[in-house]
């Protein structure tokens, strides 16, 4: 009784005018997410000193051999062989290693659900699923895919404690504003042009998106295009000019202005810089 309560009446699965046929009843409705793998590499670094490092992107770290510590918040953490660790996406923190340091690490994005990590770095013991998953990867070659660097990630996420996600709903006009910003980076677009795409008044967005996301909507949209121009810069061979191009800003001086002020490096220092 209680399972046919949770069920909606059949309804249709296309829109109306459509060729298609599609009718039934919907039992389950999860939201969509993405993984995006960036670089899987294992590495052996002499020297590793980071500092207030902050990136656009996830962070799975997994200690082989030597040591180092990173510290984040004033609290500072040895990264130890036998563990992984991972460091959602603006967490601020530095680095050393009084010693050669070996160490697996992936990169990655969840596009959307980045909004809902925590900053900070948590650490989890490795277990054997994930040494199976090493296990492949030591041996891996240049495959087209890497399925087992995915589900290396994959399986540190769900082992994630709650306090690592936020548990706040965005209010759907929220949601489609940011999806509608996310979508046109390279285009001129002002708040008006979000309002009109979240089917709200420019006040009522602002008002939204200050209680909601703390920021306002234009100051979003800069962060979105300095994360996807960081993106840019670190995992592909594109132009700074090109860059600037494909992700809003008018020229790479005005770029180059934005990185600085609020990521504190230049596009050319940040794509030099080895920060792994």
């Amino acid at each position: 009784m209680a399972e046919n309560l949770k069920r909606q009446p059949a309804f249709s699965l296309v829109p109306d005018n459509s060729p298609h046929e599609v009718e039934g009843e919907r039992e389950v409705m999860l939201p969509g997410m993405s993984l995006e793998i960036l670089a899987t590499r294992k590495i052996m670094l002499q020297r590793w000193n980071l500092k207030e490092l902050v990136d656009p992107y996830w962070r799975l770290y997994i200690p082989v051999e030597g040591s180092a510590t990173v510290q984040c918040r004033g609290e500072t953490i040895d990264l130890l062989p036998g563990n992984l660790y991972l460091i959602p996406p603006r967490t601020t923190f530095s680095s050393e290693n009084p010693e050669p340091f070996s160490k697996w690490y992936v990169h990655f994005v969840l596009g959307r659900s980045d909004l809902l990590s925590v900053p900070g770095i948590y650490s989890q013991e490795q277990d054997d699923i994930s040494s199976a998953f090493l296990d492949t990867l030591a041996s891996a070659r240049s495959e087209p895919y890497n399925w087992e660097s995915a589900a290396l990630v994959i399986h540190a996420l769900t082992r994630l404690p709650a306090a690592a996600w936020t548990d706040q709903k965005l209010d759907p006009r929220v949601e489609k504003a940011m999806e509608f910003l996310q979508e046109n980076l390279p285009r001129k677009i002002s708040a008006d042009d979000a309002a009109r795409a979240a089917g709200v008044s420019v006040r009522n967005l602002n008002h939204l998106f200050r209680s909601q996301v703390r920021m306002a909507p234009m100051s979003v949209l800069l962060n979105y295009r300095l994360d996807r121009a960081c993106h840019l810069l670190r995992h592909t061979d594109q132009s700074i000019e090109q860059v600037a191009e494909n992700c809003g800003f008018p020229n790479r001086y005005y770029f180059s202005r934005m990185l600085k002020q609020h990521r504190g490096i230049s596009p050319a220092a940040y794509r030099k810089g080895q920060l792994y």
